[in-house]
């Protein structure tokens, strides 16, 4: 957005606040470049707001990038609350449970690619963003899921040498790039770009329990 369509003025009731805009557009920079390649003007121009916005709401990058993880953490607690759940119900057999926590992840990380993307591009960074991340996302989304881990291992219907490694694994295998579908049409054109995160489902789930 160039600077002659920057909105000025109140802000019309269809348009998000520029608070939310630029939390909105933080995440998506973020996500997309890292904290380095990311500057402050940039995200208010991709928010359509001016730059002096960030400093009364946030101060400054650095309080703009904790307050942009905070926002993938509260979009990604209730996920975690759901597989927590899946985990605990010893109604269902431990490898219909982990069939569901498969599904039900690949459909999070399709509706939600800038969390995935955020958060892998923070970890590949390094540093205090990176132990954030791993703190406050990874190692909860881990423990959501940990006693179905324990237990298809103990059962014999995983192999791993730690649940942890198999968490690791599993979340590489579902949390495929943006650009998935258009890859695997080009590999595979057979395959309905449509139904690209179904068939990596159902091949991750077939992979990793052999079809349950």
């Amino acid at each position: 957005m160039d600077k002659a369509t920057v909105p000025r003025g109140r802000r019309t009731k269809d348009m998000p606040s520029g608070r939310e805009a630029l939390l909105a557009a933080a995440v998506r920079l973020f996500a997309a470049q890292g904290y380095e390649g990311t500057d402050i003007r940039s995200v208010a121009t991709a928010a359509g707001v001016g730059a002096n916005l960030i400093r009364v709401h946030f101060g400054g990058k650095a309080e703009l990038w904790a307050a942009a993880a905070e926002r993938v953490l509260s979009r990604a607690e209730p996920m975690m609350e759901v597989v927590t759940q899946i985990s605990g119900d010893t109604q269902l057999k431990v490898e219909e449970r982990l069939a569901i926590i498969i599904q039900k992840t690949v459909a999070f990380y399709k509706d939600n690619p800038e969390i995935r993307d955020f958060a892998f591009r923070s970890v590949a960074d390094g540093g205090e963003r990176a132990d954030f991340i791993a703190e406050k996302l990874l190692a909860p989304a881990y423990a959501s899921g940990k006693a179905t881990f324990d237990e298809a291992m103990a059962t014999g219907l995983i192999r791993s040498r730690h649940p942890a490694l198999f968490f690791i694994i599993l979340t590489n295998a579902l949390s495929q790039p943006h650009g998935f579908p258009d890859i695997l049409a080009k590999l595979a054109p057979e395959i309905p770009k449509e139904d690209a995160y179904l068939y990596l489902s159902m091949s991750v789930t077939e992979l990793f329990l052999h079809g349950i």
